[in-house]
């Protein structure tokens, strides 16, 4: 807020916005205005949906394991953006530095506890977790292949899996099938 104040223009369309100098409340405010007008409905997986094209076969593949009771990937990630916006732990650490939820709520049973986050776009948003630990999807899906660490609140879903290379393979191309087409091509967005 102090760096934005010095700036004449950000004081300016802070005011004609917000009615008020930047501030937290106006950069918070901001920036959750900014998050709703990225709306993501406009991928591979909803043209498919549509009946307008097809997964290729590794898609194919990829979606029918995410789908699957193995992986149980739908337990958390369901619904139109793939979330069912609850508080999990998926087992990253024994020991978290992060108090999670907890820190809100002050309920012991929301320690570590972390919002399950959509995968609309998961390609363009690395790195992953809630403290950015695993960089790639590769590393996201070799965790949860792991079964995750022993913590006592981990969810009960995270229980691992095996899958061959191909299989993880088709799980990520999958997963990229979820990144909306308007962002694809936007240099803001790309993450290479």
């Amino acid at each position: 807020a102090d760096r934005l104040e010095k700036d004449s223009e950000y004081v300016k369309m802070s005011n004609n916005a917000y009615g008020e100098d930047p501030s937290p409340y106006v950069i918070t405010r901001a920036l959750a205005n900014f998050e709703r007008s990225l709306i993501s409905g406009h991928s591979k997986y909803d043209e498919v949906i549509k009946g307008n094209t097809r997964f290729s076969d590794q898609e194919e593949i990829g979606y029918n394991l995410f789908k699957s009771e193995r992986l149980a990937c739908t337990s958390c990630h369901s619904g139109f953006n793939f979330t069912d916006y609850s508080f999990q732990n998926n087992g990253l650490y024994d020991v978290y530095n992060d108090d999670g939820r907890y820190r809100l709520t002050g309920k012991e049973d929301d320690k570590a506890m972390f919002k399950t986050p959509s995968l609309r776009n998961v390609a363009l948003t690395a790195p992953y977790m809630h403290d950015g630990s695993l960089g790639d999807l590769e590393s996201v899906v070799e965790h949860y292949m792991s079964g995750g660490s022993k913590h006592q609140h981990k969810s009960e879903h995270l229980k691992g899996f095996q899958l061959s290379g191909l299989e993880k393979e088709a799980l990520i191309a999958f997963l990229k099938t979820l990144t909306d087409f308007q962002f694809i091509n936007n240099e803001n967005f790309r993450n290479e």
